[in-house]
């Protein structure tokens, strides 16, 4: 096992195997998993069952929420893909990571991870962006931070309550989905500062995708803090992009990033990606 530094807070990993990882190499990948935020792995050819396997070693994981996505040899690996098959219905989520977010903040609950595993890669676009909302943190001004801290975001699974998201066309599932969502999914109070469990370290918790109002707060100031807090994710001093290829396998820290989709396929690529989430802890 290789491990690559490509930032403070990214790591390649090189020459491990991932289906047949030990005691002993599991160890090395907490180890690396506490210094970094976010480990590729390069050249894993794990089946759904195998990923499934690989993930429960780090712990027990979330169920996935749309069960329609889920992969018919594992129940833990949910299909994320542009894929439409004849009869018009998609092969998996669609729009997945589309904005950014934290996976599961709209759960009361969140992620502790996210293991993501490529399959098929266009040949352009479908990169991942991640943010890393601990420098984010950093970077507010005093008086932004004062401004939060105490604070808890509302957030929401259904992008019909959130006026910075748009539901997808190209899901033809995707309407019926947040509809229902919007009225069987209720939202739940993240604390906009964040305190990580194993690092200590404090992190800006709040997501354009899920975060939908600032709880106490007066809407239309909360929404203007929202919109100054959100440009700072945009801010690529933040910013890590990881170009997938095929057979990649990432594992990023939910707790301390935001990460989206950057789209951008041509007509007809085809982006293909199995999923697991590592459940996680009430965040403080």
């Amino acid at each position: 096992m290789k491990i690559n530094q490509i930032n403070d807070w990214v790591a390649e990993i090189i020459g491990f195997d991932c289906a047949n990882m030990t005691r002993e190499m599991r160890q090395e990948v907490e180890e690396a998993f506490k210094r970094n935020h976010v480990l590729a792995f390069r050249d894993q050819s794990l089946t759904p069952r195998e990923l499934s396997a690989f993930s429960r070693k780090f712990g027990p994981l979330e169920s996935p929420i749309n069960k329609l996505y889920v992969h018919p040899e594992s129940n833990d690996v949910l299909i994320l893909s542009n894929e439409i098959r004849p009869d018009g219905t998609a092969v998996g989520v669609v729009d997945g990571g589309d904005g950014w977010h934290s996976d599961s903040s709209h759960m009361a609950i969140p992620a502790k991870a996210t293991i993501l595993q490529s399959i098929k890669n266009p040949d352009v676009g479908g990169d991942t962006l991640y943010c890393n909302m601990e420098l984010v943190l950093n970077a507010l001004p005093q008086s932004t931070r004062d401004r939060i801290k105490g604070h808890f975001g509302v957030h929401n699974v259904s992008k019909l309550l959130n006026p910075r998201m748009t539901v997808s066309t190209n899901r033809p599932d995707a309407k019926d989905f947040y509809e229902k969502a919007a009225k069987t999914k209720p939202s739940v109070l993240q604390p906009m500062i964040r305190t990580h469990p194993v690092t200590g370290v404090h992190s800006l918790y709040v997501s354009p995708r899920f975060t939908i109002a600032i709880d106490g707060m007066d809407d239309a100031e909360a929404q203007a803090l929202l919109d100054e807090l959100f440009e700072y994710i945009l801010d690529e001093r933040f910013q890590y992009r990881h170009v997938w290829s095929d057979r990649d396998l990432v594992i990023w820290d939910n707790r301390c990033l935001n990460h989206k989709a950057t789209g951008n396929l041509s007509p007809g690529d085809i982006r293909r990606m199995h999923r697991t989430v590592l459940a996680g802890d009430q965040a403080f």
